[in-house]
């Protein structure tokens, strides 16, 4: 049976909304666009620069075949969002985004792979400016995962 005729992936997802959500260097905090991506190929959207994903026309473009869907969500700080996401067999990456005001280097999209984050389920604490994943099975890009643990911030800069 081809991969689309079976039924999704169930995967739990819960993101974190810390009290300093998206306070950048000014320490205000924000409301915070999350974008949830269901991908056949996490490398397009691994490649893809932070403005990619404030345009609609660009993102498309840049992600191309690979998109199954996108939808979003809008935190605010100090908020617990928990989902259950229905994830087509086909997609071997789930890609979360963060619009942050001022974006830490790689620590603003993460691909997880589904299959491998269908039994833990991926936990996402989104800050001032970065991710901290708890949860799931992160799919390196190319270029590798940052030096640092994905869980914590000690090293995460602003900007």
């Amino acid at each position: 049976m081809p991969d689309a005729q079976k039924p999704p992936r169930n995967v739990g997802l819960t993101l974190y909304a810390a009290p300093n959500l998206n306070a950048a260097n000014d320490k205000r905090p924000f409301a915070l666009v999350v974008r949830l991506y269901t991908l056949k190929d996490p490398t397009s959207f691994q490649q893809a620069p932070f403005d990619a994903f404030t345009d609609p026309a660009k993102e498309k473009t840049i992600l191309g075949g690979d998109l199954l869907g996108v939808r979003e969500v809008t935190l605010i700080p100090g908020q617990r969002y928990v989902v259950t996401e229905k994830v087509s067999r086909e997609a071997q990456a789930f890609g979360i985004v963060a619009l942050f005001r001022d974006p830490a280097m790689q620590r603003w999209k993460f691909a997880f792979d589904p299959a491998k984050s269908e039994k833990s389920g991926i936990m996402i604490g989104l800050h001032n400016c970065a991710m901290t994943v708890t949860n799931g099975t992160v799919i390196p890009p190319e270029q590798g995962l940052p030096a640092q643990p994905l869980n914590m911030l000690s090293a995460v800069s602003c900007g």
